[in-house]
């Protein structure tokens, strides 16, 4: 088992929605809810990307990874960066707070889209396999086709 490269791009994809994941609740606060969310799928449908292409263990490794990078770094990071980007746009314009909901429901809704990588990944899977099936089952068609015919088997 090779985790050299899931490891670096989990560890890559993490530190970076570490610092996007506060960016994306500032849009959320304060351009636009809809927009955030669009990006923060954007967000998911990258690391899928990125991940899905890894061996079984290694790529649920790798989610696995970048999403506890992801959360736990991006706590810290959100410390950093809201104070920064509240004062920035206090001191340019109107700064929207949030209500404890609706905090919850970025954050809950940002946990969900992350977790679909997971549902990416095992779509894969199921395709890989759904593939893998239709063209076994063919081969074993191709070749009761061929023993039908056979014409030796007929002479005996």
């Amino acid at each position: 088992m090779d985790l050299k490269k899931p490891m670096k791009y989990s560890l890559i994809l993490g530190l970076s929605g570490s610092v996007l994941i506060p960016l994306f609740y500032e849009a959320y606060a304060n351009i636009s809810r809809t927009f955030a969310i669009i990006l923060l799928v954007g967000w998911a449908l990258v690391c899928a990307v990125r991940l899905v292409r890894f061996p079984v263990k290694e790529g649920l490794l790798a989610i696995t990874c970048m999403l506890i990078y992801t959360a736990g770094i991006g706590v810290v990071m959100y410390v950093a960066i809201h104070p920064a980007a509240q004062s920035f746009l206090e001191k340019n314009s109107k700064y929207y707070y949030l209500t404890l909901e609706e905090e919850l429901d970025f954050f809950k809704s940002a946990a969900l889209i992350m977790l679909a990588v997971y549902l990416v990944f095992f779509l894969r899977l199921f395709f890989i396999s759904a593939i893998d099936k239709i063209k076994e089952n063919r081969e074993k068609a191709g070749e009761y086709i061929d023993s039908a015919f056979d014409s030796s088997e007929d002479e005996a």
